[in-house]
């Protein structure tokens, strides 16, 4: 019996994308709520409440980026779901290797991690307005 791994597997990890996105939405949804609730980001008292909104900001941009991918996921055929989750998946890996390289020189500092979110925030609204340009074609 032959098995066709690579189809096989790139259908496995686009569903496993989408139902790891889906779950940590609904559990990132509440705490980022009840987060904002006591938070005011226009005006953050002292450095934790600056790094709280730094973080907030490129959860809002991961949600976000989660959002169109749901959008765009639903509109795809087998092959470009599986093409469009493989694709992710490997832009994932690059946004964040690239945002640790960005950040290495901070590595260890009280500021590392608020750089680190920035950097991921940036680039994921620019993946997000990858995702959208595709929503319209």
């Amino acid at each position: 019996m032959k098995i066709e791994f690579r189809k096989d597997r790139s259908l496995f990890w686009s569903i496993a994308l989408l139902t790891m996105l889906t779950t940590t939405s609904v559990l990132v949804q509440y705490e980022r709520s009840v987060m904002a609730q006591q938070l005011n980001c226009d005006r953050p008292q002292g450095d934790v409440e600056v790094r709280a909104c730094i973080r907030l900001r490129y959860e809002l941009a991961d949600e976000r980026l989660n959002d169109v991918y749901k959008q765009l996921i639903g509109k795809l055929s087998k092959e470009e779901k599986a093409l469009l989750a493989e694709a992710q998946l490997g832009w994932i890996k690059v946004r964040d290797n690239t945002c640790e390289f960005e950040v290495y020189q901070n590595r260890g500092g009280t500021g590392h991690r608020g750089f680190l979110n920035e950097c991921l925030e940036r680039i994921t609204k620019q993946r997000t307005g990858e995702l959208e340009k595709y929503l319209q074609r």
